[in-house]
């Protein structure tokens, strides 16, 4: 049975430990605040983009057919992953979904490139998996429009360079105030199929919209403003269910310290106890022994 001595020392030690966990908690609400606020904020916008490559899409001609639209070596394609991972851990298992996430997507695929935003899911892979791009560093913390462009392009030039044939992005999304998962999007090719129709409210697609000067010239500028908005979006989002999933861990680590501290406090009252109870037991006994000693 562990001393006194040693009991209260490990009781101390997992209190300090409970106060990183209850700061770190609050700090991660805050940010969450924040993060959700800036996302609820910036959704409509991108919605709206998406709403209007869906209205622009039905006027464009089936010839020629943009770089955007070109399925490449459709039977072994090159893959390219872009994958949004946080830069510091203690998320409970958030960065690790995303990996395992990626490694069931791709398997062994040998053709595949990793493109990791966030230096949690960078690290993971440097030195691990060739696959990963080490020159493609980007921060997952506070995305901003700025980082948001300059991953786009790069996507976008990897894409017309022929390196790779398709682009996917791999990111959390937030499923409800307790869930996120780990999905999936293709960025690159674009297919007609997958944007959604037009609300009714909204009209026919089909009907007459006046494009200036012409439908492609409109994809043309649209289509890059597109992909940085699902890009950018992913990211907020991302932002937001990794605040969600460091505050739902610390909270359950201080629970759990607090669980510890009480049942190792039980331990120590058991232990002074049994060590007072020994005490009195020595010193009755030896009073007998001095009183029997006098006879």
């Amino acid at each position: 049975m562990p001393s006194t001595k040693l009991l209260k020392e490990r009781i101390e030690s997992i209190q300090d430990t409970m106060k990183i966990t209850n700061a770190m908690y609050l700090i991660s609400s805050s940010k969450l605040r924040k993060a959700r606020k800036n996302y609820q904020s910036v959704s409509p916008y991108f919605e709206r983009m998406q709403m209007t490559m869906t209205r622009v899409l039905p006027h464009l001609p089936e010839e020629p057919v943009h770089p955007f639209f070109h399925t490449r070596n459709p039977e072994s394609p090159r893959r390219a992953y872009l994958v949004l991972t946080a830069d510091k851990g203690m998320a409970g298992a958030y960065n690790q979904n995303l990996l395992k996430f990626l490694k069931s997507h791709c398997g062994d695929d040998p053709k595949a490139r990793f493109y990791v935003v966030g230096q949690t899911g960078y690290r993971a892979l440097l030195h691990k998996d060739p696959r990963l791009v080490e020159d493609f560093l980007y921060s997952g913390q506070a995305p901003t429009l700025q980082r948001a462009r300059d991953i786009t392009a790069d996507m976008i030039d990897t894409f017309k360079a022929d390196e790779v044939d398709e682009v996917y992005l791999i990111y959390t999304k937030i499923q409800n105030a307790l869930t996120a998962e780990p999905v999936m999007l293709q960025l690159l090719p674009l297919e007609r199929s997958h944007f959604a129709p037009l609300p009714p409210a909204l009209g026919d697609p089909h009907g007459e919209v006046e494009l200036f000067p012409d439908a492609w010239s409109v994809f043309k500028q649209m289509a890059p403003i597109y992909m940085h908005g699902m890009i950018f979006g992913a990211m907020t989002e991302s932002y937001c269910a990794e605040q969600s999933a460091r505050m739902t861990a610390m909270d359950s680590a201080t629970k759990s310290a607090t669980d510890m501290i009480h049942a190792l406090q039980l331990e120590y009252n058991r232990t002074r106890q049994g060590a007072i109870t020994q005490e009195i037991t020595e010193i009755i006994g030896g009073a007998s022994a001095v009183q029997t000693s006098d006879y």
